[in-house]
């Protein structure tokens, strides 16, 4: 039996009380901490009612994508490779959702329950910076997308849409790629579909759920506009004051180039290629920027430069000391060959002064042509090189 909400006072039962179905309570109100509340608990709104009134949720089982876990069919890496379509991210929250109010359903799914209400709800929680949007685009016109929201260190997918063949499922491998490059555990995919299941998506006990929610840390939470794309720099230098160096380079970088969301601890680690008695300091950063990988490097000389580092002393010489090196390790999973840029880096793998830092923020995302974790490549280096935590 449903539980019926006050609406002046935010707070659901236990989702354990929820009917074989997983309707757990009505009423209550879709204003933002009604629905931040709910998501926080394992509990979402499926529908309303001609009142208004949410219908909130908590199914047993759940349905989880582990990202790890995602299945990239071959046909759609061909897809992905193509470049046919462009995604972007929180660029047309509200098309969207409005787009996904529209889609067909089956008879028995009835109209959509993406009521007027829940546009402006989730609207409201975009403009707050906790609902996000993943978007296709071909040839400039939107044409599949998905949306959710994000809390902690998780995403709760909520529904997608394509007007053109395998628009969403792109959408939806950009999605997963967010998820690695921004360590998210898991994607709360709700309910069980069978194109879901397809992707990689599974169903788990609702207890299971309910105690990965227990561990969650809202301090962890990215909330604001989220960027296009993500590219991956490790940062380093034994030249100066390395630890005002690096710091200096971070401000600089989040300046320019983007947001930066992750942070490696700083490694100080023996010079490799060469010898100096000066150790190097390295650290890793994750930067969500809106600019092309191409401007990313652009940038990043300027900053060493304005770091005292000077390329022409190198000249005759591969590798030598230096105040600060910003290298480009990976640009979303993008693979670029050109006189200029190689991204995923070449050697990185080759490197424990690279790996160890990574290791730290971005253990599972996979090299996108070695096809391995990070960590897995740690495991797996020869390097000897001495890498120890310094801060």
């Amino acid at each position: 039996m449903a539980y019926f909400l006050n609406k002046k006072r935010v707070g659901f039962p236990d989702p354990r009380l929820s009917d074989a179905d997983g309707l757990l309570a009505i009423g209550g109100s879709f204003e933002p901490e009604w629905l931040l509340n709910a998501y926080c608990l394992g509990i979402f709104p499926w529908f309303d009612d001609v009142a208004g009134n949410p219908y909130w949720f908590s199914p047993d089982p759940r349905m989880v994508l582990f990202p790890t876990e995602f299945r990239c069919s071959k046909s759609l890496q061909r897809i992905l490779k193509s470049h046919r379509f462009e995604v972007r991210i929180d660029t047309a929250f509200r098309q969207v959702i409005e787009n996904c109010s529209s889609v067909k359903r089956d008879e028995s799914c009835g109209e959509s329950w993406i009521t007027g209400n829940f546009i402006e709800s989730y609207c409201r929680l975009h403009e707050l910076g906790f609902a996000h949007s993943f978007e296709t685009f071909l040839e400039g016109r939107l044409v599949g997308g998905l949306y959710g929201v994000s809390i902690s260190d998780y995403f709760c997918g909520e529904s997608m849409f394509h007007i053109v063949t395998d628009a969403s499922k792109v959408a939806f491998a950009r999605m997963v790629e967010f998820a690695l490059l921004h360590n998210f555990r898991f994607v709360d995919a709700q309910m069980y579909t069978p194109h879901l299941a397809s992707l990689g998506a599974k169903e788990i006990p609702r207890g299971d759920f309910l105690e990965m929610l227990a561990d969650q840390d809202l301090k962890r939470s990215y909330i604001g506009k989220w960027k296009t794309n993500t590219v991956v720099l490790l940062l380093g230098g034994n030249q100066g004051d390395r630890v005002e160096l690096l710091m200096r380079a971070l401000s600089a970088i989040a300046k320019r180039i983007g947001t930066v969301s992750q942070i490696s601890p700083m490694f100080e680690t023996a010079p490799w290629g060469f010898e100096s008695d000066s150790k190097f300091l390295n650290q890793a950063v994750v930067v969500d920027t809106d600019l092309s990988a191409d401007e990313v490097l652009g940038c990043a000389l300027e900053i060493e430069k304005e770091l005292g580092r000077c390329r022409s002393d190198m000249d005759g010489q591969r590798y030598s000391s230096r105040p600060m090196d910003i290298d480009l390790i990976f640009y979303n999973s993008a693979i670029v060959e050109t006189p200029h840029l190689q991204l995923p880096h070449p050697r990185m793998h080759l490197r424990r002064f690279v790996l160890e830092p990574l290791s730290r923020i971005l253990p599972d995302f996979i090299h996108p042509k070695l096809h391995k974790t990070i960590k897995q490549l740690l495991l797996e280096c020869d390097d000897k090189g001495e890498v120890e935590i310094y801060f």
